[in-house]
């Protein structure tokens, strides 16, 4: 077994449980992750938890703690504690590539917050990868749903941490010149890799050869590798990168339907990105709104390899589901670039209809003004075109249903107000939904109770969980469904 890691995932799920006992798999807990509260009302801290759990058998994570650390501080006790953690792993035998430095106050931890990415109260110290070297063989340019084109180098594979790779992202033209030169790349000079985190293959550095370099140069693109069009460089304050100009590009068109059809798009489970290249192919779909009119197609459709009755209503019916849809995941559907799901919640939350927002875009509203919205951001929502998503929105979408969703009854602004929420539900269909609803109405939703907690929402208002214990003790209110559709007048 190669890869430690994919070894432990596979073990774990075996149908054999006797197999599975057999690898001598150990499990290492890293934490408690509810709160745990002492008689006299204080919490336990990180450090506290782990030990809790040593009496009852459990391995737990090595650790060191010591005194809080501030941005004036010397990095010498750091890196004191940091190397502490590293021989204590390498003495149990794991495999170490990190170590993670996290607030031993969890109360204080949870206050910090977290983004839609990461808790806020910890960081994650990287070693240096393991490098290894091997040859350039060429460079792919392969395409995004925008029409940017990414060059990835293509080199001799080469065993790194427990996989054999071939193939690392360059990102764009300004990270391939830095790395490159002016000399730029060509075949067979020698390259240094490395994986990223242990998981993403990265070139780390290279070595230029005179000989080489006059005989197997790599040139930059000067046509679009998908459809022959013109390709030009894009430059911001950030990067340059190479584009296709044509409009009608089919690599394009696919991975824009594959995002419009995804998960951070309309979320139309059972469309597939080979399933929509077949119906491009079939000349089915030309356009975002050819995916609406697919229905016209079933007959044909349910006779071809791989299809059926089944399969094909699986995807109408996934497509009608899709259609009624809220507005920050029509938003998002859209591809617009740099504005992605937190993006759009943010023009959903403040424009509250399409019509608001798409007005907006096409008479030069500065988006820069909005909490988290920079100069590019701006940019790229008025530059964008609207003109198939406003015949989508005319006639496909379901408007009246995005707007009940995101427009606030009176008396329901929730602006400024912090939930948790626990237990079971029976209003709402999951805690997505009423979390969704929570956001339109310009609340927030988080994982733990601390002090910035307003409301913990759990229909077992008098449960002993350790999230209504922790309520009770911040004296924060506990409401059920009920209470939280009567109070906020939520319909």
């Amino acid at each position: 077994y190669k890869n430690p890691r994919n070894f432990a995932a596979g073990s774990i799920r075996l149908l054999d449980s006797k197999e599975c006992a057999s690898r001598n798999l150990t499990f290492v807990a890293w934490d408690v992750l509810t709160p745990m509260m002492f008689d006299n009302g204080t919490e336990y801290k990180l450090s506290q938890k782990l030990n809790y759990l040593v009496p009852f058998g459990f391995t737990v994570v090595p650790y060191a703690t010591g005194p809080a650390f501030y941005a004036d501080d010397t990095e010498v006790e750091m890196d004191m504690f940091i190397e502490q953690v590293t021989q204590m792993a390498q003495g149990y035998g794991y495999p170490i590539d990190g170590a993670v430095i996290k607030f031993n106050d969890c109360a204080y931890g949870r206050s910090l917050g977290e983004t839609t990415h990461h808790f806020k109260n910890a960081l994650a110290y990287k070693f240096y990868d393991e490098t290894y070297w091997t040859r350039l063989l060429d460079i792919e340019w392969t395409m995004g749903r925008t029409g940017v084109l990414t060059p990835v180098a293509i080199f001799e594979p080469i065993d790194v941490d427990g996989s054999t790779v071939e193939r690392a992202s360059l990102h764009n033209c300004s990270i391939m010149f830095e790395l490159f030169g002016s000399k730029g790349p060509y075949k067979y000079m020698d390259i240094e890799i490395y994986k990223a985190n242990m998981i993403i293959p990265q070139v780390q550095s290279v070595k230029h050869s005179e000989l080489l370099f006059h005989d197997y140069k790599i040139y930059e693109p000067t046509a679009c590798p998908v459809c022959g069009g013109e390709v030009t460089h894009k430059i911001t304050v950030d990067s340059m990168t190479l584009a296709c100009t044509n409009p009608a590009c089919p690599g394009k068109l696919i991975n824009r339907l594959d995002h419009f059809c995804g998960k951070k798009g309309l979320d139309m489970k059972g469309i597939s990105k080979a399933t929509l290249e077949k119906l491009i192919d079939w000349g089915w779909v030309n356009d975002f709104t050819d995916i609406f009119e697919l229905a016209i197609h079933k007959g044909e459709w349910v006779q071809k390899p791989g299809f059926g009755v089944k399969s094909v209503d699986k995807v109408l019916n996934a497509i009608n589901t899709g259609a009624n849809c809220e507005l920050h995941q029509f938003i998002a559907a859209l591809g617009i670039p740099l504005i992605g799901s937190t993006a759009s919640k943010e023009l959903a939350k403040h424009f509250e209809t399409w019509e608001k927002f798409v007005e907006a875009a096409e008479s030069g509203f500065a988006f820069y003004t909005l909490p988290n919205f920079g100069g590019e951001m701006h940019r790229s929502i008025v530059e964008f075109n609207y003109a198939e998503a406003r015949l989508l929105a005319d006639h496909y979408i379901h408007f009246n249903s995005l707007e009940v969703v995101t427009s606030a009854p009176v008396g329901s602004d929730l602006t400024g107000k912090t939930f948790v929420i626990t237990g079971k539900l029976t209003h709402f269909k999951n805690r997505d939904e009423i979390k969704s609803k929570i956001e339109a109405l310009g609340g927030k939703v988080t994982g733990s109770v601390s002090k910035n907690t307003d409301f913990l929402i759990n229909n077992d208002v008098n449960s002993t969980s350790s999230k209504n214990a922790t309520a009770k003790s911040l004296g924060i209110p506990i409401l059920s469904e009920s209470d939280f559709i009567q109070t906020f007048g939520i319909e």
